[in-house]
């Protein structure tokens, strides 16, 4: 504990005594960081410690600068200011916080649970084949899958392991779902952005700079995402890590873009293993994203108003049909800057989501037919029990 004459961080409250009680009386206030993988509760804090004093807090546990920090899941009571992108100003204080959940003002602790999100100054913009831990993003397998097959009915028959999987992964919440709207799922590596070039430079400031940004996303890409939010929540599950996850949307402004907001974020460890069958008979392992983790959930939810837009169709193996493949996007290929397919996406899913049909009936598979007008959403729509029962994705780029 500091001496009576060593200074004490400013906007932060002295240490709490034995009982958690700030001295000038009042409920003590317990801070709870979701930061990737890992949790930082911070000690009682009085009221009046600011954001900042907070910011500075988690910097020593997480390396991570204040001016980088986002802070998600936090609500400021009415009338005591407004949220930025960032979260809460740093000058805002905690006994201006409105309590969630189980907290009672009553009580003598108040506890906010949030999620940060933040790159540590030395590891921004670290090139991807730097890293050892980063898995390969790699072609589809040649699959064999048919609703209903053996290989289809295996994968189903995994309900017991797959459910156990899903009740002790967490779903973190940064904006809370709008009544009545459907879902969509998104990946990110090569259907919205490709950022695997090895010539990433670290930039100067915080502020990555448009020429970087441009280069990163697919075109109309924040103008595919500002279209679909007006109709679906939004979703991002990428096939990598927490911590390259959140330094893709951060740096890339997709976590404070006005247009479109997510509701949550899943990395790679919300992936569920399989062993699947490829045409040629052989067997091999791989990871899928089981939309009943979401569906279980969140039973707003399901297969009737889900969609799932991924470049790889394996990852759909387990929803055959909420699958919507799109092209495999690569920025250095010669016909990248003419790429247009996000606008197309954003035509048909508009169409979906206004057509009035349960997504289960809808054949996904004939999305540039609907939108080339060779075919309405009705035309391609037939009464299935289910949406797996659907033809699946192909495999093909």
């Amino acid at each position: 504990m500091a001496s009576a004459d060593e200074p004490m961080l400013e906007g932060a409250a002295a240490a709490p005594s034995s009982s958690s009680a700030p001295a000038h009386g009042g409920p003590a206030i317990v801070m709870v960081a979701k930061f990737g993988r890992e949790k930082i509760e911070l000690p009682p804090l009085s009221p009046s410690t600011t954001i900042l004093a907070v910011k500075e807090m988690l910097t020593e546990r997480t390396a991570v600068l204040p001016k980088r920090q986002k802070i998600l899941g936090l609500t400021i009571k009415p009338g005591c200011g407004s949220k930025s992108s960032m979260g809460p100003p740093d000058t805002c204080r905690l006994e201006d916080l409105k309590p969630k959940g189980k907290n009672n003002i009553n009580s003598p602790i108040i506890t906010h649970q949030f999620i940060l999100m933040g790159t540590p100054e030395e590891k921004i913009f670290v090139d991807p084949s730097e890293k050892d831990d980063l898995p390969d993003v790699i072609d589809d397998f040649d699959f064999d899958f048919n609703a209903g097959s053996d290989e289809w009915l295996q994968h189903v028959a995994n309900a017991d392991n797959l459910a156990k999987f899903t009740e002790r992964t967490d779903v973190h919440i940064i904006n809370e779902p709008r009544e009545g709207k459907p879902l969509l799922v998104l990946d990110l590596d090569h259907t919205l952005l490709d950022f695997s070039s090895k010539t990433l430079q670290r930039a100067e400031s915080f502020d990555v700079g448009q020429t970087h940004v441009a280069k990163m996303k697919r075109p109309f890409m924040d103008q595919f995402l500002s279209a679909a939010y007006r109709h679906y929540d939004l979703v991002v599950w990428s096939q990598t890590s927490w911590r390259w996850l959140e330094t893709k949307l951060i740096e890339l402004g997709m976590v404070s873009h006005p247009g479109y907001k997510f509701c949550f974020v899943l990395d790679k460890t919300s992936m569920f293993k399989i062993t699947s069958t490829k045409r040629d008979g052989s067997t091999v392992q791989h990871h899928v994203k089981p939309l009943q983790l979401i569906w279980s959930k969140f039973p707003r939810w399901g297969s009737h108003n889900t969609v799932h837009l991924d470049d790889l169709a394996r990852n759909f193996a387990l929803n055959l049909g909420c699958g919507l493949k799109c092209t495999a996007y690569y920025r250095k290929k010669s016909k990248a800057k003419n790429d247009v397919e996000l606008l197309g996406l954003a035509r048909y899913l508009d169409m979906l989501a206004t057509s009035g049909r349960s997504f289960e009936e809808v054949n996904f598979n004939e999305w540039v037919e609907v939108c080339a007008g060779k075919k309405s959403i009705d035309e391609t729509a037939s009464p299935v029990q289910g949406g797996d029962e659907k033809k699946p994705p192909s495999g093909g780029d």
